[in-house]
């Protein structure tokens, strides 16, 4: 059932100006704190590796991550991207299992399986991906950017060459 332009302007005839006034500025409030003062809570998830050995899967509080390929040097060391989660809270579990390569199983070894608990990286409204490095030792370090890009490439290509 439409209601009648007349019918409208009746009803709002019947609601006080205080309480219109109120009702347009709660939606008012509403609107700008959803798209412009609210913290970003969703984005997507990519990982890279600078380890000898193929990541299976990982998590970011329970965000699938997608797998990785071993390091085999060169300046590329990002695998896919998964969208679209949402990332709450203060810290990030990291989850993942380590596989083999073929050489590396027939030497015998294992798959394993880690996980870390980190503090979440400050992120700006432009941000929609978050980087997550695996580096030799079990550690793992994040960041946040607003493309593929991620701000930690260089820094951690550079210590993996001194390593």
């Amino acid at each position: 059932m439409m209601l009648s332009r007349w019918a409208i302007s009746r009803f709002f005839r019947l609601i006080p100006t205080w309480l219109q006034v109120i009702l347009v500025g709660a939606i008012v409030t509403a609107v700008v704190w959803q798209f412009f003062l609210r913290e970003p809570t969703g984005g997507s998830l990519t990982g890279h590796t600078h380890i000898d050995r193929p990541i299976y899967s990982f998590w970011v509080n329970d965000n699938w991550g997608g797998n990785l390929p071993f390091y085999s040097g060169g300046p590329y060391t990002r695998g896919g991207v998964t969208c679209c989660w949402a990332f709450k809270g203060n810290t990030a579990e990291v989850v993942w299992i380590l596989s083999m390569t073929g050489e590396q199983e027939r030497a015998g070894v294992e798959s394993e399986r880690h996980s870390v608990t980190l503090p979440m990286p400050e992120r700006t409204r432009e941000d929609q991906y978050l980087h997550v490095h695996f580096l030799p030792g079990n550690r793992v370090e994040m960041a946040w950017s607003p493309d593929l890009q991620s701000p930690l490439s260089q820094r951690l290509r550079e210590e993996h060459t001194h390593d």
